[in-house]
């Protein structure tokens, strides 16, 4: 696939709440006393378009406003602002913050203002030239077959409409779900990209209707990965600059899942609900979180990634062009503390990875039991050598020992992890408790028909199980509406693993 980069300017007006910051007392201007108390919000997405097959797309948040049914508008201003890519919102939860003293009364909708960057990487499967972009032409066009990187020009606000009620004290959650489908479409070689269609928004409160969520919890935000920082109770974790996603803090508990790390060095002998016996600050790890109804947050899982920070990769797989070299559009992270190679990458771009001599491959289960439930399939991927079981659509972490700056980038890689490709697919009967079939895979994925996948019911408390949505476990999918999956995207020579997925994360909306 070639790559191709667009430019253009933005001005936008986006109705939704989008932050990844986990601070609270965040500058509001409210409307003068009374009572106060705590919102937390979150956001998800669904209902992707036809086409083109979207690989990322970031938009940035300046500021939150919350409406009341009457009485003045509470303006929370993000400083910096915050950077997110909805389409980790496929599967994921951006936690958008919980916000101190907001008036106690009738709120029925909340607006973001947004601001640079916004860019979208996307798979031109049209079947055309894509030659404009919201009536401005590109230079040069989009051709069909190709992953195209475009800034894009957006504008309108599409709002938030739900009704919700802030208490005198405590706290009340929020979750946004935006629809894609309304904001990107394409048709006669013609691309827009437009927030103020439409039903482009909906809302809910906390926690969503048909989750596996225990009393008093609200919501999960997973795999948030980053620098940690460890503070008495707490645990931080930072996101890279260049990805704007900025910091979570979460606090440790008795019950907290610890997890080695992909290469099994660290973490093996964990002291139950001792944080320092897993992690230690300045290290790289992954986190799950619940959001609790008071608004704070505890955590669920964590895992070390890295000994120390090192120049890495995370990103979709898109084209594998021989045994030594593939192609993936950046999609996560996580630069040495100085002297990076890897400075310019950001969220969207492609990079060519070169693998002439790598570590054996490793896979980042996350504690899911692959091993004792699908050893065959984990073997088709772990301890390999070479590119023969890479696959567009896997999403892999790589550690950059060298880069050079091009159109895209290339880079050398002595070290390739398996790690979670979300996506959204159409179920297929038979279901069970922890299996179902998926087709309809998106169109620059190598998977093809119906294929099996895996998961490991049990509720957010319990050891190492597959996290639900919308659904108790798989035996409730329905085969009408898509499912959104986060999953270990793992093949075989033939392209006929079963099961070919390994689910960590299954939402039906």
């Amino acid at each position: 696939m070639n790559l191709n980069r667009k430019y253009s300017s933005l001005v936008a007006l986006l109705a939704i709440a989008l932050s990844l910051s986990a601070c609270s007392g965040l500058p509001v201007h409210n409307g003068g006393g009374g009572t106060t108390a705590s919102v937390s919000v979150t956001m998800v997405a669904d209902t992707l378009p036809a086409n083109p097959s979207i690989l990322s797309f970031t938009v940035s948040i300046t500021s939150i406003v919350l409406t009341p049914t009457s009485g003045t508008a509470q303006t929370i201003t993000l400083n910096p602002a915050r950077v997110v890519d909805l389409m980790r919102l496929q599967s994921d939860t951006a936690f958008l913050g919980t916000f101190a003293s907001i008036p106690s009364g009738t709120y029925s909708s909340v607006t973001a203002v947004i601001g640079l960057p916004a860019q979208i990487t996307f798979f031109n499967d049209t079947g055309s030239t894509i030659t404009t972009l919201n009536q401005a032409a590109l230079t040069p066009s989009c051709p069909n077959g190709a992953v195209c990187v475009l800034s894009v020009n957006v504008s309108g606000g599409p709002l938030a409409t739900v009704a919700f009620t802030v208490p005198a004290t405590g706290a009340v959650g929020v979750g946004l779900d935006i629809s894609l489908n309304k904001i990107v479409s394409v048709a006669a070689g013609a691309l827009t990209i437009s927030f103020s269609n439409a039903n482009t928004l909906s809302a809910f409160t906390l926690p969503r209707t048909g989750s596996n969520l225990a009393a008093g919890q609200l919501d999960l935000i997973e795999d948030v990965t980053g620098v940690v920082s460890l503070g008495g109770t707490g645990v931080t974790i930072t996101a890279a600059t260049a990805t704007g996603r900025g910091s979570l803090l979460a606090s440790t508990n008795a019950n907290m899942i610890l997890d080695k790390d992909p290469s099994g060095a660290l973490c093996n002998n964990p002291t139950q609900g001792s944080i320092s016996s897993c992690v230690s600050s300045n290290q790289a790890a992954s986190m799950d979180a619940i959001l609790k109804s008071d608004g704070t947050l505890t955590i669920q899982e964590i895992e070390p990634l890295l000994t120390t920070l090192q120049d890495t990769v995370e990103g979709i797989i898109i084209s594998v062009s021989s045994p030594t070299q593939f192609e993936l559009i950046v999609t996560d992270l996580l630069p040495a503390a100085t002297n990076s190679r890897i400075s310019s990458l950001h969220i969207g771009d492609g990079l060519i990875v070169n693998v002439p001599a790598p570590n054996p491959f490793l896979v980042d289960t996350k504690g899911l039991p692959v091993e004792s439930t699908v050893p065959g399939t984990l073997a088709n991927f772990q301890g390999a050598t070479d590119t023969t079981p890479l696959r567009p659509g896997q999403t892999v972490s790589a550690h950059i020992t060298s880069f050079t700056a091009a159109t895209p980038p290339t880079s050398i890689s002595d070290t390739i992890t398996l790690r979670w490709t979300r996506f959204t697919a159409t179920p297929v009967t038979p279901f069970s408790a922890n299996t179902f079939n998926l087709s309809g895979f998106p169109s620059f994925f190598n998977a093809s028909g119906t294929a099996l996948a895996e998961d490991f019911p049990g509720t957010p408390t319990t050891q190492n199980v597959t996290n639900f949505d919308g659904i108790v476990d798989a035996s409730g999918l329905s085969n009408t509406k898509p499912v959104a999956v986060r999953a270990l995207f793992i093949e075989n020579s033939t392209n006929t693993a079963s099961p070919a997925f390994i689910a960590a994360k299954v939402r039906q909306h």
